[in-house]
């Protein structure tokens, strides 16, 4: 055998039994002292609908999460509809929290932002939402673009990572005695109406806004973060709302499932895991000494770069935030973990068509690949030689290349033995038995029946296109920095073609 198949199959192995440590634990208890710590849950909005909207929210305000010790943040990134929508994002979220919006009289307030212009004017509201007996405290961040902008169809909008550093930005001002924006001084001004101090917000959490969140998901986030100190951020199990809508969600399943259960497990299990995803992500904003850390000066200067120029760049920062922020934080805390909490779940909507699902994964193949080169440069990833965090991100870039011929040369092998009788040898067998039965066994120890019926689907026709039609397209459009099918807003002329219509009505 190979020492290449040698070095896979021992990898594998290895993932499995990180795995399997997971259910080795204890049952967890919590006392009301796992509530006290300060939590607020950044949601990015962007094209969501009703429903999706709704849905999300509803989700956080029915977590077991003490009411008084948790605030919602959402921020709307522009003056947007999206496709199918009548109304944009910031009107469906007065229409479902209850706030009311005068464009005209409304203040606006200003901040440095991402992008050509290099600023944005942002309105503020605030109040308290109520949802079956449970209420949840809310401020509203809609972008509204600055006086040049008024009538373009993407007003104000500036992309996730600028509304992200709309609150990591904050954080930094004010941990580091800075000058406020005038944004800044808005949004803290409508936290300490609902008696929040910023400076004491122990933990952000991020969702994305078509994200469910299971009931007990903040509390297993934060009774990790406060059993070990260590822990700068964390990350749970994402998995898939839509499951059953078209071939296309259902060949997700099963990949989702295993790159939580046997990929971030074995990273976790060295506290170096490689991509923390912002649809379901929990970090620690200061130490027990007062020391900054998601909004740290290296880190938040670095990610809030404005001058990106070159393809390599591009990648990182356009197409593949979550994951740069995530090396970001690998890189400047040596010294802490990230970690996965397979306990705190979520569901997210995937694609359900095949040329959205082109779209995002032409932006995460190409995003992984070039953030796996700047991990590549990271020399305090914990291990030895071999046994290192730096070898196994060598192996995911590796395959990340060769995922197309290694399926051409898997294709051949079978040809050779169908066609030609070939011998096959039984180190071999044992080898592909091996990588496919530790899957399989990973979901029956944890009682996943369904993911049988999941892994047979992925297996007849997710690795041809996991394997082979997504990586070739990918590679062929590196250059292209669009979010394609997957971000579709409505064009001026039908909104303004809706709106001639009602007139006349």
């Amino acid at each position: 055998m190979p020492p290449q198949r040698r070095l896979l199959n021992l990898y594998t192995v290895v993932q499995c039994l990180c795995s399997l440590l997971y259910l080795a634990r204890p049952h967890r208890s919590y006392t009301a002292q796992d509530g006290n710590s300060l939590v607020m849950i950044m949601v990015p909005c962007y094209n969501e609908g009703d429903k999706e909207l709704r849905k999300t929210i509803q989700s956080i305000a029915q977590t077991n999460y003490p009411s008084e010790n948790k605030v919602m943040v959402l921020v709307a990134d522009g003056n947007i509809t999206g496709k199918g929508e009548r109304m944009p994002t910031q009107m469906i979220l007065s229409k479902i929290l209850g706030f009311e919006i005068n464009e005209k009289e409304d203040d606006t307030f200003s901040y440095k932002s991402l992008g050509a212009c290099g600023s944005n004017r942002c309105n503020i509201y605030s109040g308290v939402y109520e949802n079956q007996g449970k209420s949840l405290k809310y401020v509203v961040v809609v972008k509204c673009g600055t006086e040049s902008e008024f009538g373009s169809a993407k007003a104000g909008n500036r992309g996730k990572r600028d509304s992200q550093l709309i609150v990591t930005g904050m954080f930094n001002r004010i941990h580091h005695g800075r000058q406020l924006f005038e944004l800044d001084s808005a949004i803290a001004h409508s936290l300490k109406s609902h008696g929040i101090r910023v400076r004491e917000v122990e933990y952000l959490m991020t969702i994305d806004a078509d994200t469910r969140v299971h009931a007990d998901s903040i509390q297993h986030m934060v009774w990790n973060m406060n059993k070990n100190e260590k822990i700068l951020a964390l990350c749970g199990e994402t998995q898939i709302e839509n499951k059953a809508q078209s071939l296309i969600t259902m060949l997700q399943v099963f990949e989702y499932y295993i790159n939580h259960h046997m990929k971030k497990a074995f990273e976790s299990v060295f506290g170096c895991v490689t991509c923390l995803p912002g649809c379901f992500t929990m970090y620690r904003t200061f130490t027990s000494d007062g020391r900054s850390l998601i909004a740290q000066d290296d880190v938040f200067s670095e990610y809030a770069r404005n001058d990106i120029e070159t393809l390599h760049e591009k990648s990182l920062y356009h197409l593949g935030e979550d994951r740069m922020l995530t090396t970001l934080l690998l890189k400047n805390f040596p010294d802490m973990r990230l970690s996965f909490v397979p306990e705190a779940i979520c569901w997210t909507i995937v694609p359900h068509a095949f040329f959205i699902l082109l779209s995002q994964r032409r932006r995460w193949i190409n995003s992984t690949f070039h953030n796996l080169l700047e991990l590549l440069k990271i020399d305090t990833m914990c291990g030895v030689c071999f046994l290192s965090m730096k070898t196994t991100v060598v192996i995911d870039l590796i395959a990340t290349m060769i995922l197309p011929a290694g399926l051409v040369y898997l294709g051949y092998f079978v040809y050779l033995v169908v066609a030609t009788g070939e011998d096959i040898s039984t180190l071999l067998l044992i080898l592909y038995g091996v990588i496919f039965g530790v899957q399989i066994l990973i979901f029956f120890l944890r009682s996943r029946w369904d993911m049988f019926f999941f892994f047979l689907v992925f297996m007849i026709a997710g690795v041809p296109l996991f394997y082979f039609i997504l990586p070739i397209y990918s590679f062929a459009m590196m250059d292209d920095f669009s979010w394609g099918a997957t971000r579709q807003v409505r064009s001026q002329k039908t909104i303004a073609k809706e709106g001639s219509e009602r007139v006349e009505i």
